[in-house]
């Protein structure tokens, strides 16, 4: 990763933090935690919000370009690609990915894909979000 890169995904992350902290107050019943190398989910608009934990990389990649010589041309270059439409589409990726990291950190998620129930009961391993909140739903009326 570029240098500062890091220390600028470290201060975006840190900044979503707070807002879905707030966010966090409403607490939707079932969100979705996921990511693009992973098999396509069944019934994700079961799913009040879905994150998806790789996209930074993704978006990283898509902005990259051949050295062009020297630090002055690529600057400018690197400017260029920033501003432009796909500049900006990769940054809101990298915004959405670093939410996705902050949420899932925050809730202890520890493997992919997983399905979160009223920010209390995470299944893990399944691919169909129904299944999953209806193993959840069998959970606690067995309690």
């Amino acid at each position: 990763m570029w240098p500062g890169v890091s220390g600028m995904l470290r201060a975006l992350i840190a900044a979503l933090a707070l807002q879905v902290g707030a966010t966090h107050a409403a607490d939707p019943s079932v969100w979705v935690f996921t990511a693009d190398r992973l098999p396509a989910l069944q019934n994700v608009d079961r799913a009040d919000r879905l994150f998806v934990l790789d996209h930074a990389d993704n978006a990283l990649k898509k902005l990259s370009f051949p050295n062009p010589g020297s630090e002055v041309a690529a600057r400018d270059k690197a400017m260029l690609i920033i501003q432009s439409p796909r500049g900006h589409a990769a940054i809101a990726r990298m915004r959405e990915s670093a939410e996705a990291t902050t949420v899932a950190w925050q809730h202890g998620i520890e493997k992919l894909p997983a399905v979160l129930v009223d920010a209390q009961f995470v299944v893990y391993g399944v691919y169909d979000v129904t299944a999953a909140v209806d193993q959840i739903a069998r959970y606690r009326d067995a309690r």
